[in-house]
This record gives structure tokens, sequence and C-alpha cells, in this order.
């Protein structure tokens, strides 16, 4: 019987270039597992996307890197008719790891490769925003654009740190944003600082964020929060940043398959810390996808 084929996709500068030193022992663990391995070090984000849109041609395909690293594949991986697309393996190097997290994959490299030498397959939703798709999350406003700006060495130096003191930085100059859409046959107008469409268990490092969001049950879970006034306003937010449930009459919360978003002025989203549609969007959810775990 042949061996499987694994082509492992790597980002040599996620998680303080974590992976780089690991390799020999990365690719010995796999080959013990029964695969044949291929190598591909990615040089940017478009590279990562493109060499997963072309790996019909293995039955594995794993990427070490963050969630921003996972986005890239997983928007590869779905031009590949379904029939032909190869399962997902992870290995967590990045910073937050949302994705890992959700699937409760061991944070140590090479026990996490032992999860996909095992085989055990966990289908998951996508999510998808106008023509990209995610795995974690589709964000916009406030906060949600902290991991574009973010320069690479801070974030490798500060971890998950660097995004909340970013973040704190755009607070005093941050206006509102108005949206409108359309829900059980009724239709709202809201002003709001936090548009979140939420697929996974974590967003940016906290977690259980949407305690009953799940990556398997075919819905995307909504969450608003509107401007009312900025000590309230920040005392929202540093209770989401620290992953503490959170409730306030004026926050919307609801589950969706398929959603619509019009807003008052052009703003840009946020899908899986990467840049993502400008407004309107159209949030569906997309073809799920296998993963080890």
């Amino acid at each position: 019987m042949s061996n499987k084929r694994l082509r492992l996709i790597y980002n040599p500068y996620a998680g303080r270039c974590k992976l780089t030193g690991q390799l020999d022992s990365v690719i010995r663990i796999f080959q013990e597992s029964g695969h044949e391995v291929c190598i591909h070090r990615a040089c940017s984000p478009e590279d990562i996307e493109e060499t997963a849109s072309q790996s019909s041609d293995v039955d594995c395909l794993v990427i070490a890197g963050g969630d921003g690293s996972i986005h890239q594949v997983v928007n590869g991986v779905v031009k590949i008719p379904a029939s032909q697309r190869p399962a997902l393996g992870i290995l967590p190097v990045g910073t937050a790891n949302d994705l890992a997290y959700a699937l409760h994959l061991p944070k140590s490299v090479p026990e996490a490769c032992k999860v996909i030498g095992r085989g055990n397959i966990y289908n998951i939703d996508t999510g998808m925003v106008n023509n990209r798709y995610f795995v974690n999350v589709a964000s916009a406003g406030l906060l949600t654009d902290v991991s574009q700006k973010v320069d690479l060495r801070v974030k490798n130096s500060l971890g998950q740190l660097a995004y909340f003191l970013k973040g704190i930085e755009t607070l005093p100059s941050y206006r509102p944003f108005g949206v409108e859409y359309d829900l059980d046959g009724k239709h709202y107008t809201e002003e709001v600082i936090l548009f979140l469409a939420v697929n996974g268990l974590s967003v940016g490092g906290i977690r259980q964020l949407m305690p009953r969001a799940s990556l398997s049950d075919g819905k995307l879970d909504i969450l608003m929060v509107p401007l009312v006034g900025w000590p309230e306003t920040l005392r929202i937010l540093l209770r989401v940043l620290r992953g503490e449930q959170v409730s306030t009459p004026k926050m919307k919360e609801f589950q969706i398959s398929e959603l619509t978003v019009h807003t008052d002025r052009l703003i840009t989203s946020d899908l899986d810390g990467e840049h993502g549609p400008e407004s309107p969007w159209h949030i569906c959810i997309g073809p799920k996808i296998s993963v080890f775990c």
C-alpha cells in the first residue's frame, strides 16, 4: 500500500519562527505515520492561498502558522472540487490560534503532528462574506483591523497583548457606523461600533466570546455592540477582551445562516485577522471542510 501524500505549507515568520527549528522532527513524525511528505515554504499570504488551491494532488494539506495562514489555506482549498479536496491539518504556531483552540489541538508542534497522523477527521463550517471565506470570525468596526496594523516584530514579541494595546489606542477617535438588515421579516437599523459574525469559539485569542457558537451547526452567531457612552463602552470592551460575558439591553445577538448588511458609509471588514471585503456584505454559511483533530 502506497504512503498517503502530505504537503506541509509553513509560514517561516509565524509565532517567533517557532517551526523552523523543528522541521526535521515534524517530517520524521509524518513519515513514521505513513505519509510521503513534501514541504512548501510560503513567501507571502497570496503564495499560501495559491499553493493550497493547487493541492488536489495530496491527501493531507498541513498548514503551520496562525489563523491568518489558515484563512489563506481555506480560501485556496475551497477552490478545489469537494471530491478532490484534501483534509486540512493544523500546526498552531501563530499568535492567537483560535481555530486550534476550538478544535482542542495541542499547543506542542510534535503532539499536533501526531494528531494528524492518527487521521481523525471532523467536518467544520466555513463562513462567507461576499466572495471571501472565513473560519473563525468576520468583523467590522472598533478593534477589528488591529491584527493588520500591528507590526510583525511587535506581534511576535508581545503576542496577544499587542492586539489589545493597538486596539485601545484607537478608542478616542473612533466613530460609530449605521447598519441596516432584514431578519425574520422585519427591517432593522442600528448604530454600532463593533459588528461580529462568529463561527468558532475564540476570537483574537478571546476565549468563549460566544459560548453557544459551534463550528458545525450550520449557523453563524451575530454580535453587534452599540455606542452607549464612552465610559460604558470602554467597560464593555475591557470585559470582552478579558473573555467575560457581557450583557446590555442594547447589544444585539442572534444566529443566522444568511444575512445582508448595508452600512451608512464604506466600512472594511476583517476576516480571521486578514483584510476582508468592503460593505455592503452578504454573509452566509459556506461549504464544509475536513480537518484533523
